[in-house]
């Protein structure tokens, strides 16, 4: 990483896509720069109409600028704090309260329900389904981690190979969310396209494998992408390249977090019963759908 504002390596929104949402004032403090800088950003080659920008360019550049000053640097390494805590911090059984919300009036909202009990964990109420109709989900939930030997050669040398292209997590348009040629075109990927890349990846070697969509508690609210795949051991694990990549930025990333060999379930990882391609939440509107999960003092 650079200690300055660049476009050195950053992919921009292209065209058809771009959305010109931000005006200078908040591309400004969202930078982290003045005007004279931002001028220089646009010579060359960050893009702006009617002098407005992207958010999301604005995102993707602040966050991999390697400054340490901007808000996504900073609310990143706020939220991944935790990467640096002990095998135990990451493991034990947590209890936490969920609640997911679409704010919205639509007549028909189907909500997707967490599904810890896949991981060994808790829902309480206990589901009956993956999904529920009504504009609010909530319930207490337990969630438990494990961390267990990846044994099979070829899928760490997959780990391995993903870590090796150096790809970045960026914030992409929704149309692009899920390309996963994007990872070796540009070297970028949301959580979403490299998780079908790795799932990919495994089938082609012949190993059973399958995405899967959830959050992660603290995790700014975002929607979650990982994959499951069957191994050598005949065990289904978890393979989670973003939060792997997360973790090498962060100092003093407690090493499970990165090792290839270890295929490691966090205890923050919320799964639902859906892959890549499905929706938390189906409405039809634009409304924001928003998730809070805080720990329970037991």
């Amino acid at each position: 990483m650079t200690s300055a504002l660049s476009l050195d390596g950053v992919f921009l929104v292209p065209p058809e896509h771009h959305v010109p949402d931000t005006d200078r004032a908040a591309a400004t403090q969202l930078l982290g720069c003045d005007d004279r800088t931002l001028d220089t950003l646009v010579r060359r080659g960050l893009t702006v109409r009617d002098d407005r920008f992207d958010g999301r360019d604005l995102f993707n550049l602040a966050l991999h600028s390697g400054t340490g000053r901007t808000v996504p640097e900073q609310a990143f390494a706020f939220s991944l704090r935790w990467m640096r805590g002990t095998a135990e911090s990451l493991l034990a059984p947590r209890t936490l309260s969920f609640t997911l919300t679409a704010a919205c009036r639509c007549a028909d909202v189907v909500l997707a329900l967490p599904r810890p009990d896949r991981y060994g964990g808790a829902v309480i109420p206990a589901p009956e389904a993956d999904v529920v109709a009504g504009t609010t989900v909530s319930a207490t939930i337990r969630t438990e981690g494990r961390a267990v030997p990846l044994r099979s050669p070829v899928l760490r040398g997959l780990v391995e190979e993903f870590a090796a292209l150096g790809v970045r997590w960026v914030k992409l348009p929704d149309a692009l969310r899920e390309d996963e040629s994007l990872v070796t075109t540009h070297r970028v990927a949301t959580c979403e396209s490299a998780s079908r890349w790795l799932a990919r990846r495994c089938r082609e070697a012949g190993y059973a494998a399958r995405t899967r969509i959830g959050w992660v508690v603290g995790m700014l609210d975002l929607v979650h992408a990982w994959v499951e795949v069957t191994d050598d051991d005949g065990e289904t694990k978890v393979v989670d390249l973003i939060f792997a990549g997360f973790a090498a930025g962060v100092p003093g990333a407690n090493p499970l977090l990165t090792d290839p060999a270890v295929a490691l379930r966090t205890n923050r990882l919320v799964p639902t019963g859906f892959e890549v391609g499905a929706r938390v939440a189906r409405h039809d509107c634009d409304a924001p759908v928003t998730v809070r999960i805080k720990p329970v003092k037991e």
